[in-house]
């Protein structure tokens, strides 16, 4: 169960589709909805609901209270917990660290700038390092891409989802979390499509329950992983992409990124790594 969601949020616009990801999914599964702010506030004021007025004017663009509604209607009617919380210290992946050692979370959501080449090695990926730090599974929204939740409205359409599969790391919490991430969203008609890069009778053995099955289709391909994962994503072209994983393995996955790093950076799309259960 999604019952604690994390949105670490510098209020830039580039972080907004990632906000709205992570709001949207809150309603869908009636669940906490921590914001991490983590520049200083204005003086006089604190880490309040008119301190961070995206979440009210998102809900009222949505339908989903009135725009007279108190505070507490978020909880009342929409069965969503909102916290804000300023935080600060000497890095930002330090201060959500330090935040998580006392509070339990489910699931993060963040925007990423997906920088690849000499960027990525000038400047890194504080949104993977953080994913990486934190070994919970993180739903990415690249800066690049809308996603797949409409901000007018808050309407999500996710149709497919591709999820690489393989022995190792295990698939079945990422599988597990994609049903529980699609229905929540409000999209239980999305096919899951399981793809494993190599021979079929290398593919891994994946049962899931009669109801779920009619839902998913499995697909080889052949050749390098991260190029056969990211050119089936331009053919099937996912709202979402799930990837189990194990984390960075070794100096050049710390170098040049992980496979779920690379997929992310070159499908540019909305992409959850899952740590493997």
């Amino acid at each position: 169960m999604i019952s604690s969601i994390l949105h670490p949020n510098d209020l830039t616009v580039g972080s907004e589709a990632a906000f709205l990801h992570g709001l949207r999914l809150a309603v869908g599964a009636k669940s906490e909805f921590s914001i991490l702010h983590s520049d200083a506030l204005p003086e006089n004021e604190d880490a309040s609901w008119h301190s961070f007025p995206g979440v009210r004017s998102a809900l009222i663009r949505w339908g989903l209270i009135g725009s007279d509604a108190p505070q507490s209607a978020v909880d009342s009617e929409l069965g969503v917990r909102i916290k804000k919380v300023e935080i600060q210290d000497s890095t930002p992946i330090n201060g959500v660290m330090r935040w998580l050692q006392n509070h339990s979370c489910d699931l993060i959501v963040m925007g990423t700038h997906a920088r690849e080449g000499a960027a990525r090695l000038l400047k890194g990926s504080i949104a993977a390092d953080l994913a990486n730090h934190a070994r919970l599974p993180t739903l990415f929204l690249p800066i690049s891409s809308s996603g797949f939740v409409d901000p007018a409205t808050g309407t999500a359409l996710i149709r497919n989802i591709l999820i690489p599969v393989d022995r190792v790391p295990r698939p079945a919490a990422a599988i597990s979390m994609a049903f529980e991430v699609a229905d929540s969203y409000g999209c239980p008609d999305a096919t899951i499509h399981l793809l494993h890069v190599g021979t079929s009778d290398s593919a891994p053995t994946i049962s899931v329950d009669a109801a779920s099955d009619r839902r998913v289709r499995r697909h080889t391909r052949e050749g390098s992983v991260t190029e056969a994962i990211v050119a089936f994503a331009r053919e099937l072209d996912p709202e979402l992409i799930v990837m189990p994983t194990l984390g960075r393995q070794g100096f050049l996955d710390a170098l040049r990124g992980s496979t779920t790093e690379r997929v992310l950076r070159h499908a540019q799309r909305p992409l959850l790594a899952v740590p493997e259960g």
